[in-house]
């Protein structure tokens, strides 16, 4: 139960810094041999995996969307007794985020997370809307 709280606040202090665009440290979160996995049929679409494809992916995240204001909802721990701070979390989502060309769109999701000691081994993107999606992309 305490690995359950542990990750609770990392998830808080976590959604923070995206909403301070604090990229470094949300890198910094990732396994060296992280995987993460975005949906649609966009160019930043699909499988991404190791350090240097996270890195990538947030830079152009953070390129693009200059603006985020991302808001827990709800989130849920596969093993809540776990001792330490590696499990299965997820978590449901609403954002307002702005893109680069100014546009402001509204969107909401679930992301599902496997944690190893505290960082993130991998990372599932579920948006509820993929054509507005594909509208933040510009694409």
């Amino acid at each position: 139960m305490i690995g359950a709280l542990i990750l609770k606040l990392a998830l808080r202090g976590a959604m923070n810094d995206l909403n301070q665009r604090r990229k470094d440290k949300i890198v910094a979160s990732y396994t060296d041999d992280a995987l993460i996995k975005y949906p649609g049929k966009m160019s930043v679409s699909g499988i991404r995996k190791g350090k240097a494809a996270v890195q990538e992916f947030f830079d152009r995240y953070f390129d693009q969307f200059p603006r985020e204001n991302c808001v827990l909802k709800e989130s849920y721990i596969k093993n809540i007794l776990a001792l330490g701070p590696s499990n299965t979390i997820a978590i449901r989502w609403e954002k307002t985020i702005t893109n680069k060309a100014g546009q402001t769109f509204e969107n909401s999701g679930v992301t599902v997370m496997k944690v190893r000691w505290g960082k993130v081994v991998e990372m599932l993107e579920f948006y509820y809307d993929v054509e507005t999606l594909q509208k933040m992309w510009g694409e």
